[in-house]
């Protein structure tokens, strides 16, 4: 597994940086005197990221976003825009980067940059608690299976799925699923709890969490497939690009991101590089 975390990290770390416009986004973020960064749009996404009963961002994006923010000499202040606005890009200087676990894709490089890869994602199955049919992947072949809409998620069940940088790392290990999608990850948590699906695809963290949380869920030994999961910036600036990139690669070498993935995950999942 450490070999193709590897891989990954290598192949996606040096991506391209185009530049659209003039953009100073860190002479804007020092004339501020603080960074902008928009966090996961959902309510609770723990581990990755939520809001605690104070209303201040908690989580694993949260703690590597602030620690971005520590090594450049700037606090962070924390918005939650919504996924379609992040993912469109052109932000126009609402905020300067954004961790909010996003998969590269080459459709979403379309309109954003990612400089950094700060860890990686597993994808799992999910079923109910007592339901003992599906022990394994293949045992949900021609189930119905949730997944929300227009994710990574989606794409693997479609076997459609192009882990970034990679194409040929993705094993498909469910046939013919009947396939429903829903608008919010908790809309697919409750189909499950509910019985109008048989099992559900998510991240594996977000299921731990789930089920920490008391829900009545089970994750299927095996995982489905890995992917990377990157800071994103606006194109235009590939000063500040560069500026990113190389601040999460010192993370990763002095230990902050493993520190912070044991911390949230219980687990290293920020691919150490030897």
């Amino acid at each position: 597994m450490k070999a193709l975390l590897w891989l990954l990290l290598g192949v996606l770390l040096p991506a391209p940086w185009v530049v659209h416009a003039d953009d100073d986004v860190m002479g804007r973020a020092r004339a501020r005197g603080t960074f902008i960064v928009a966090a996961a749009p959902a309510p609770d996404q723990l581990p990755q990221s939520a809001r605690d009963d104070a209303g201040q961002y908690v989580g694993f994006d949260v703690d590597v976003a602030n620690a971005i923010g520590k090594r450049l000499g700037l606090p962070v202040r924390f918005i939650s825009p919504g996924w379609d606005k992040v993912l469109a890009g052109d932000w126009q200087g609402q905020w300067d980067f954004a961790v909010a676990s996003i998969t590269p894709t080459e459709a979403r490089e379309k309109t954003l940059v990612f400089p950094a890869v700060y860890r990686f994602d597993a994808a799992a199955l999910v079923v109910r608690k007592n339901d003992g049919s599906i022990e394994r992947p293949a045992d949900a072949s021609g189930k119905s299976i949730g997944v929300r809409k227009d994710t990574t998620f989606e794409s693997y069940l479609r076997r459609t799925l192009v882990i970034y940088g990679n194409p040929n790392v993705v094993t498909y290990l469910i046939d013919d699923p009947q396939i429903k999608t829903f608008p919010d990850r908790e809309d697919v948590v409750q189909a499950l709890i509910d019985k109008r699906v048989d099992a559900i695809v998510t991240s594996l963290g977000i299921a731990e969490h789930d089920i920490q949380a008391g829900a009545p869920l089970r994750i299927v030994q095996g995982f489905l497939f890995f992917e990377p999961v990157a800071v994103a910036v606006a194109k235009g600036d590939p000063a500040f690009a560069k500026i990113i990139s190389e601040t999460v690669r010192a993370l990763r070498a002095d230990g902050t991101l493993t520190a912070l993935s044991e911390k949230w995950f219980g687990i290293d999942v920020a691919g150490i590089v030897p």
